[in-house]
């Protein structure tokens, strides 16, 4: 009897690891895949020059990603554009104008629930007006 409770502990020990593992790794997974939608709607911003001509190539790339579209609602940044999952916010430099873009890890198990939302931001390069 002994060697099945035995047994039995190390069967619940090796399915929590397990577990755990998988949750570590769908958080990286889902991390990393909001770094490389911030750091792509940046290269597209800073392809076309300005926000309105961007809009509909970004909104096109989000269609065509796994991106989490994250209910921005009270992250929500004061003077930008936020929609699908995604803040856009245009500061004016001294020659120009760059932008700001902050997309939102979401962490939504089936189990557990939605956690909350993490911002990860990054800026453009300068934009230079003509």
């Amino acid at each position: 009897m002994r060697e099945a409770m035995g047994g039995a502990l190390l069967i619940k020990l090796v399915m929590f690891f397990i577990i755990l593992y998988v949750c570590f790794f769908s958080i990286a997974i889902n991390y990393s895949i909001t770094f490389r939608v911030k750091n792509q709607i940046i290269n597209i911003i800073e392809a076309y020059e300005d926000i309105e001509f961007a809009q509909p190539e970004i909104d096109k790339y989000i269609a065509s990603v796994s991106y989490y579209k994250a209910n921005v609602g009270s992250f929500a940044i004061e003077n930008a554009n936020c929609s699908h999952g995604y803040c856009i916010e245009e500061i004016d430099a001294v020659r120009g104008k760059y932008y700001r873009v902050t997309t939102y890890v979401t962490f939504d198990f089936p189990i557990i629930g939605r956690f909350t939302n993490f911002p990860v931001s990054g800026e453009s390069k300068v934009i230079f007006n003509s």
